[in-house]
């Protein structure tokens, strides 16, 4: 077994498994492949910030409710017109917000600061140049970088490219993924023709963070048969990137999965982590497929998916940013670490105050303990105990806090 430590590493160095060009509307949380420059000035011209008129600032310099001034309207302007108006002495163009600034204008009064009498207009207040004007540009200007390589589009990101006229990136291949689920006691849900038979919650967990992410997978249910298992795996080895599977890894006298691919030519980068939960998992490549095996059991499973599995899938999807987000917390209780290994407790992170506080989670069932939990402690090789009131290391692991 190597340490949890080196396993991470091992993960952390997979690269990207290619790039493709996808319309921005798609570009949500992928991760861009290139830098993107600005295809315009945004806005393209000088343009009104308000509702109001467009005029010269120096001839309202000393207007005022009691002593207003007087201009003459000479048109209208809405966004997206340009009428060719010229704003002389004694002129104001009414404007709404986003139309372009006529010629000869430098300012915008907001309508409520003016007043309508016939053809005219009656100016309440004073301005300067430039005010209620946004600049040509100043979103963003032509050819000017708006985001590097590696950036994770956000909502927010891809409203910033759409104003700069970007309609395509060119971003991270996502990989494609099997989720093979081994077990001649599993059963898909809804199946009760057979007794005895119990339901596959790793494989839907394991399912749920990949759509979570938008990775595209399936996922199949093997007998724990050498013919059946040799197939199915020697096929998704030449038709997937990346095949998790899941249980049948130990040294039972059913636990074929490591065997069969080693018949298959995979190479394996490491065999057991010193972890618990999770100590089973494993990792191999074939080419430049991917294979992470992770053991049945339900905490262990979901241990070595999220820190090892996850990780390197998101790794191949182009993410460089750790995962799971780990942050500080202040623990409830005494808990106890391991000399040989790397301890996770799963948890309840909670916000009090100013601080974060964090509790492991005691329930004997596994599913339970595992769905009542939004964090994992995590307790280093080497750290023998952390004491109520101390410090720790905690992993979030609600879905939302990822983004």
């Amino acid at each position: 077994m190597i340490s949890f430590r080196k396993a991470r590493a091992i993960v952390s160095g997979l690269s990207p498994v290619g790039t493709e060009k996808v319309p921005v509307s798609k570009g949500l949380n992928r991760v861009l492949a290139v830098d993107i420059h600005s295809r315009c000035d945004s806005p393209p011209n000088d343009s009104s910030l308000k509702d109001g008129f467009a005029l010269k600032a120096e001839e309202v310099r000393d207007a005022s409710l009691n002593a207003p001034v007087t201009l003459r309207i000479i048109g209208s302007l809405f966004a997206g017109e340009n009428q060719g108006l010229k704003v002389e002495r004694g002129d104001a163009v009414r404007i709404m917000t986003g139309a372009p600034i006529p010629q000869g204008a430098d300012a915008v009064i907001p309508q409520e600061l003016t007043r309508e009498k016939g053809k005219d207009c009656l100016i309440l207040a004073s301005t300067t140049p430039g005010r209620n004007i946004l600049k040509r540009g100043t979103d963003c200007r032509d050819k000017e970088l708006l985001l590097k390589r590696g950036t994770t589009l956000t909502p927010v990101l891809l409203g910033l490219l759409t104003g700069a006229n970007v309609s395509e990136v060119e971003v991270f291949r996502l990989p494609r993924v099997l989720v093979v689920a081994t077990g001649s006691e599993l059963s898909e849900t809804g199946d009760f023709s057979e007794r005895g038979k119990i339901f596959p919650s790793n494989k839907a967990t394991i399912m749920a963070w990949l759509n979570l992410f938008g990775i595209p997978c399936q996922s199949k249910l093997v007998k724990d048969e050498i013919e059946p298992l040799k197939e199915q795996l020697a096929k998704s080895l030449k038709e997937y990137d990346c095949i998790i599977t899941s249980g049948g890894i130990l040294d039972g006298e059913k636990d074929l999965v490591i065997s069969i691919l080693e018949d298959l030519g995979v190479e394996f980068l490491f065999k057991r982590v010193r972890m618990g939960p999770g100590k089973g998992v494993c990792m191999g490549r074939i080419g430049k497929r991917l294979i992470f095996n992770l053991p049945g059991g339900p905490p262990s499973n979901y241990m070595a998916f999220i820190f090892i599995a996850l990780f390197g899938i998101l790794r191949l999807s182009g993410h460089r940013e750790d995962f799971p987000r780990i942050i500080n917390a202040t623990i409830t209780k005494d808990v106890k670490g391991r000399s040989d290994w790397t301890q996770f407790l799963l948890s309840r992170l909670s916000f009090k105050g100013k601080a974060f506080f964090v509790e492991p989670v005691e329930e004997e069932s596994r599913l339970k303990r595992i769905a009542l939990s939004n964090s994992a402690i995590i307790i280093h090789e080497g750290i023998s105990r952390i004491r109520r009131g101390e410090a720790c290391k905690v992993a979030l692991l609600s879905p939302l806090c990822q983004f």
